[in-house]
């Protein structure tokens, strides 16, 4: 049962991991076309989503399952984009996404868990 559950986890992660570079690039052009709060509202989403992948790293390590993903980059630009936020820079958070972040998953597919020595 366990297995099954893990290899199921690892499975959503994988559906939802390979989505991010689309969702990034649609949130950059919500922001170009004055379509502010749609593209808050995928942000939130997209925040939530990675709060989840960030989870199941770390409970997939408590496994013995490690994974080479980008998402402490992610979090680092993250950090970035809540700071042009914060001072309403509409360009650089809509940069950030399309230039900087949505990159970062373009190998996605190929971030694939494996089980580790324990």
């Amino acid at each position: 049962m366990q297995k099954e559950l893990l290899q199921e986890t690892q499975h959503s992660y994988y559906d939802y991991v390979v989505k991010i570079e689309g969702g990034c690039q649609q949130i950059a052009n919500c922001l170009r076309t004055g379509k502010e709060s749609d593209a808050f509202e995928m942000l939130m989403d997209l925040s939530e989503g990675i709060e989840w992948l960030v989870t199941v790293e770390h409970k997939m390590r408590e496994y013995f399952y490690g994974i080479k993903s980008r998402l402490p980059e992610v979090l680092g630009m993250l950090k970035e984009v809540k700071q042009a936020l914060e001072i309403g820079d509409i360009v650089t958070v809509a940069d950030l996404f399309e230039y900087e972040i949505a990159p970062m998953f373009v190998s996605a597919s190929e971030w694939t868990f494996e089980k580790l020595k324990n």
